[in-house]
């Protein structure tokens, strides 16, 4: 019998839309209310974007609604340079989008991108060192990060080759100097866990680096330990790849089920 306690119970995909589209609008507004949770949010800024399985269109939040009230319905359809598919009263922060579009466009295989001015990641992003993985969770950030100089906010595309040439081919996690973090994954959960998985290492490298007493870990056991995480063995016996993921679903819907209308 399966435990009740991975269950979270979804209503069905609102007339005239498909399942996948439902399933994304779901999966999305999930992660806004998990962004929330833990205090990630700039108010009503910033962006968490995912591609609609099977298409090119994206889902993004309205400019305007507070991550503690996302809806899936809530939610806007755009294309890939952010113009809006789907009726909604609110806007949707284009020039915020900018950087979204540029990563999507570069790299298909990343369908969901999340991006915070979280301030762990952000005093990172304000300090002359890389990330320097000193946790087992940070190791999958080894020659997986990109980083980007601070040119002004992001208005137009101007950027865009460059940030596109600093993420590569293969790099997941961009660390916008003097700005803030983004981590992209091909679901809305590779997204969230590399996010959480990076402020937890931020964190933990600022304190230590005031103490003067970081214990670096060999490259060869970074790869390894990265090698790990990417290849689904750190999954630990665990009913799915990412058991912390159905634990959160559990944790927003008895917080507010509202995130599923």
């Amino acid at each position: 019998m399966t435990d009740p306690r991975f269950q979270v119970e979804l209503p069905p995909a609102p007339a005239g839309m498909s399942d996948n589209e439902w399933q994304a609008r779901l999966e999305l507004a999930a992660t806004y209310r998990m962004v929330d949770h833990f205090g990630w949010t700039f108010i009503v800024y910033n962006h968490i974007s995912l591609r609609i399985p099977g298409t090119d269109e994206f889902l993004i939040n309205p400019f305007g609604v507070r991550y503690d009230e996302m809806r899936a319905t809530d939610l806007i359809k755009i294309d890939i340079d952010g113009n809006p598919l789907s009726e909604s009263e609110w806007n949707v922060n284009k020039a915020g989008y900018t950087i979204h579009s540029t990563i999507h466009k570069a790299r298909p295989d990343l369908h969901c991108i999340l991006h915070t001015h979280e301030p762990i990641s952000q005093a990172l992003c304000a300090i002359d060192s890389p990330l320097i993985p000193v946790t087992q969770e940070g190791c999958q950030f080894f020659e997986r990060t990109a980083y980007h100089d601070f040119e002004g906010i992001v208005l137009d595309g101007s950027e865009g080759p460059r940030l596109q040439a600093a993420l590569g081919e293969t790099n997941h996690t961009l660390v916008l100097k003097n700005h803030g973090l983004l981590t992209a994954g091909p679901t809305a959960t590779w997204a969230f866990v590399r996010h959480y998985a990076f402020i937890r290492n931020a964190e933990v490298q600022l304190k230590a680096m005031a103490a003067d007493k970081l214990n670096l870990i060999p490259e060869e056991i970074m790869r390894k330990t990265r090698q790990q995480f990417e290849g689904g063995d750190a999954q630990a016996n665990a009913k799915v790849r990412h058991p912390e993921w159905p634990a959160l679903m559990r944790l927003i819907d008895q917080k507010d089920p509202s995130w599923k209308l």
